[in-house]
This record gives C-alpha cells, sequence and structure tokens, in this order.
C-alpha cells in the first residue's frame, strides 16, 4: 500500500473539493480536515491558498502541456512546410484525452476541475494559463493559422478558443457516454478523439463568412 506524503495528501485533498464544489468556497480549513492534516502543515508546504491552488493545477497541468509541446516539437522539428491542420489539432486534443483517462495523472476529477474553473471563470486558472502555459497555446495557435492561411488569425483565435471549449466539456464528462452505448472505455476512447478531431478540423477548416454589417457594406457598394 502507498503512504502518501502531507503534500501529496493536501494536493489530493484540494483536487477532490473543488471537483465537488468548486474554487468559490473552498477554505484551508476545509482542505486541512479533509486531508486529516493542519493549517500550520499547508502553510508550511504552500504559504497561501492561491499557491496551493496554484501547486494543484500545475501538477496535472505541466504534464498535459509537456505532452502537447513534445508532439508539437516532433512534427515541426526538421520540416520546412506548415504542418496538417489534422496533426497539429490531434497533438493537442490527444494528449488531454489521455489525461482525463489516467487516474494517475488527475483523470476525470482534474477534468472536472477545469470545467469548473471555466464555468466560474476562475482567476487561478486564467492566470497560470497566461503566465506558464501561454507560449505553448501561441506556438499551437500559430501552428493552426499556417495550417489553413484562408483564415485570418482573429477568426482562428475564435475557432479555437470554441475548440478547447468544446475539449474541456468532453474531458469533463469522459466514458459517461460509453455506459449508453455499450462501448468499452477503450472503443469510447478512440471513437471520442476521432469525433473531436474531426470536428475541430471541420470547424478551422469551413471559409470565414461575413458579419452582417461587412455584408451590408458589400452589398452597398
Amino acid at each position: 500500500m502507498t503512504v502518501l506524503s502531507t503534500k501529496e495528501r493536501i494536493l489530493n485533498s484540494t483536487e477532490e473539493l473543488v471537483a465537488e464544489s468548486g474554487f468559490c468556497d473552498l477554505t484551508m480549513r476545509q482542505i486541512s480536515t479533509h486531508a486529516n492534516t493542519n493549517l500550520a502543515a499547508i502553510n508550511y508546504h504552500f504559504g497561501s491558498k492561491q499557491s496551493l491552488i496554484n501547486h494543484m493545477l500545475e501538477r496535472r497541468l505541466d504534464t498535459l502541456f509537456e505532452m502537447r509541446l513534445k508532439r508539437l516539437d516532433e512534427l515541426e522539428n526538421g520540416s520546412e512546410q506548415p504542418c496538417l491542420l489534422r496533426q497539429v489539432l490531434k497533438a493537442f486534443i490527444e494528449p488531454a484525452l489521455v489525461i482525463s483517462n489516467d487516474e494517475r495523472m488527475g483523470g476525470q476529477r482534474f477534468m472536472k476541475i477545469l470545467a469548473r474553473a471555466y464555468a466560474e471563470r476562475s482567476d487561478f486558472l486564467h492566470e497560470l494559463l497566461s503566465s506558464r502555459y501561454a507560449n505553448v497555446i501561441k506556438r499551437f495557435a500559430a501552428a493552426i493559422e499556417r495550417a489553413c492561411p484562408p483564415l485570418d488569425e482573429q477568426t482562428v483565435f475564435w475557432r479555437f478558443h470554441f475548440i478547447i471549449g468544446a475539449l474541456t466539456y468532453v474531458m469533463a464528462d469522459f466514458g459517461a457516454a460509453s455506459k449508453t452505448s455499450h462501448m468499452s472505455e477503450q472503443e469510447f476512447f478512440a471513437t471520442c478523439n476521432h469525433q473531436l478531431v474531426d470536428f475541430a478540423e471541420a470547424a478551422l477548416s469551413a471559409p470565414r463568412r461575413l458579419s452582417e454589417c461587412q455584408a451590408d457594406t458589400a452589398s452597398s457598394a
């Protein structure tokens, strides 16, 4: 039987509490009680609630973004031509689904935390993504833009944003559909991955339509 350190128990307890109830009402006392430790131990290891939540998010997100970056590096290294759109999307989407299906890397519990963070517009996640992972996200956005040149930067930004939202929803509910569709987890994983990449590829391959304002201007010219 694996014996967890106090630090690991605190991080796991924070994950469980946030997954169940969100960020807003979380207190240090709740965490200490759940982790069967005291406030002094939390302060010793993390210093503050902000720091604790950042560590809780980072230990999973670091793994996710390292997997994504490794795949993108493998695609781009030694190639003078832009990567295919589908390749870039798979490099971004597949690692998230792998993690959502592996409890050792956080599994569905951590994906529920991400879904809650987006739903609650959590400052914790927003600040962390902006400060720690922004360069990786920008690299993927640039690779997507190169792979679909008819689309301008702003359109790529919006569509990529919507794809991330769809991915977050799927990750948070991973495995649920397999219970009703009589698929195994492995079959559902493969189907989900394929369908989500198809969806993202179609979204980014569609031509940009004129807005109503632009259409009115064009028709009156």
